[in-house]
This record gives C-alpha cells, structure tokens and sequence, in this order.
C-alpha cells in the first residue's frame, strides 16, 4: 500500500521495480528494531555503509511516527533494479510547521534529507502521509556539509 502510493514519485525514470514488502506495526517505541529487521531481511545486497544508512534512515523515519503519529504504522521496502525505497505510512496529517522550535530533538528529517538523494512526505489520498526516502542499491554520496541541519536553521553558521 504505501510503497504504490509513492513509487510513481520516488523511483528515477528506467529504474524498474523487481518488489515490494509490507510490515504494519503499532504505534509502540519497541517496534523500531523489529522495523530495522524487517529491511534488513528484505534488503537486497548493498554496499556496508550503503546498508547501514538503510538502517539508520527506516529507525528515524518509524521513530517519528512513532512519536508523532501514534497511528497503526506500515513499512514498505521497494526493491527497484538500481535503487532501495524505504517508506512509512501513517495516519496522521503532515506537519504544516517544523514541530521541533526552541526544543531539541528534530534532527531526525534532516538527516534523512541529508543522507538520502531522494525522500519526500507525501499525503496519502486514503488519509495520513507516507514519509520515503530512496538510496542507490551502490555506493552512497556524501551530503554536503550542515545539510543535516533542521529546516530554517541553515547550515554550519
């Protein structure tokens, strides 16, 4: 379900889909290292440092719905010919604002803008959002530095 929703928009043109897992989870912290395993398991072979931004991005992604959401979540891992899509469905409204001013916390999105040439939330036409990110199924480029910042505070300063 939220794999379709996004692929038409996550995966590069010619880059074709070979498939697609689901896993529905509640909305319980605990469940973010059963969502890591379940990529895990469906991860095609990828590059070490390939495989482990997997794994970080699919923890920040389900923690944040986790914490923000508190709805049923579903992960969808997308196995493309050149690339991985990893998203998270829920049943919340995308945020209209940054939730994260004058606390800390909040890195969570930038990282994944950071570490992941594509990701997006997007809303979902049968409610709630799919957050996605996209990696190469090769070896990763480096963000630039300070792209890891929250939105509106810019760089290194």
């Amino acid at each position: 379900m939220s794999c379709q929703h996004v692929l038409r928009e996550a995966l590069p043109p010619g880059d074709s889909l070979r498939t697609c897992h689901h896993l529905h989870l509640d909305p319980l912290p605990q469940l973010v290292t059963e969502a890591r395993s379940f990529v895990r398991e469906h991860a095609p072979p990828l590059p070490e440092e390939t495989a482990h931004v997997l794994l970080l991005l699919t923890s920040e992604l389900v923690t944040n719905a986790v914490l923000h959401a508190r709805t049923a979540i579903e992960v969808g891992i997308a196995i493309a010919e050149h690339s991985v899509v990893v998203t998270v469905h829920d049943q919340d409204l995308p945020a209209r604002q940054w939730p994260y001013d004058g606390r800390e916390g909040g890195w969570g999105l930038g990282l994944v803008a950071a570490l992941a040439p594509s990701s997006a939330m997007s809303p979902h036409p049968g409610g709630g959002k799919t957050a996605w990110f996209l990696l190469p199924r090769g070896e990763l480029a480096v963000g630039e530095a300070g792209s890891a910042a929250r939105p509106g505070q810019g760089g290194s300063g």
